[in-house]
């Protein structure tokens, strides 16, 4: 019996951790994971203007996927990191030609290459009509129904002026390589390639995914606002939340 006591060795007391601690590492974990997401894999972005009605609406807040046309994966990253080469008709976000410190979301209309011209509204990709299902044109501050012409917009750079082919059916827009002609689905009320000249491949940021919450908004709540406003807007929405939430559009995939 004696011998018995003797060879049973003291039991271990398990390790104790705090409760606090056990927070502490779940919030840095999630921290972490939240920054590497946000950083190298998606994007938030909100819809300040009706340039892409009815497509996006003004509130809609997106995810993008800043994977899907990044350049700079090779390898074994693309096997883990599926992309798509850009096409006409994606939806892209990318830095503003004009305003770096803005981002925008329009469509991809024309490619590195191509001829495009607008005649009373109609695209012209290489002189054939295209058809696209998803224009509107609600009237705007920013109507063009016709593209090239001699009156050209102030903002677009005299370097793509020397883009201007002659065709048969008139004046047309030869993009650049590298580069892609981008416009608002709201065609009268979008600021856009046509006044500040194709996207440069590298300017853009990725692919709109999904709106993971949509909220009836007013371009006047995005543009120009003060830090006063903010507050108050802030408050409007945690009051409105429920009545002005876009319920049927919450986790929508973007086409």
């Amino acid at each position: 019996m004696e011998t018995n006591m003797k060879e049973r060795k003291p039991e271990k007391k398990p390790r104790e951790v705090s409760i606090f601690r056990e927070y502490f590492e779940l919030i840095a974990e999630t921290l972490i994971y939240v920054f590497f997401v946000m950083t190298f894999l998606l994007q938030s972005f909100v819809i300040p203007t009706g340039s892409m009605e009815d497509t996006l609406l003004v509130g809609d807040h997106l995810f993008v996927d800043k994977v899907a046309y990044s350049r700079s994966l090779g390898g074994i990253d693309r096997l883990f990191l599926p992309q798509t080469p850009i096409e006409r008709g994606m939806i892209v976000t990318f830095k503003a030609p004009h305003e770096m410190d803005k981002e925008y979301v329009k469509r991809v209309i024309a490619l590195p290459g191509e001829t495009i011209q607008l005649i009373d509204k109609q695209v012209y990709i290489d002189g054939k009509p295209l058809e696209e299902p998803y224009t509107f044109y609600k009237g705007g501050g920013f109507s063009i129904d016709d593209f090239p012409t001699d009156q050209w917009h102030y903002y677009f750079p005299y370097p793509f002026r020397l883009q201007v082919v002659d065709t048969p059916q008139g004046k047309a827009f030869k993009v650049p390589e590298n580069h892609y002609f981008c416009m608002g689905d709201n065609r009268d009320d979008s600021l856009d390639s046509r006044y500040w000249g194709p996207v440069p491949a590298q300017y853009i940021i990725g692919k709109p995914w999904r709106i993971f919450w949509s909220y009836q908004s007013t371009r006047h709540e995005y543009i120009d606002i003060t830090p006063l406003d903010k507050m108050k807007d802030l408050a409007k929405t945690i009051i409105n939340f429920i009545p002005k939430t876009r319920w049927n559009r919450t986790i929508r995939k973007v086409n």
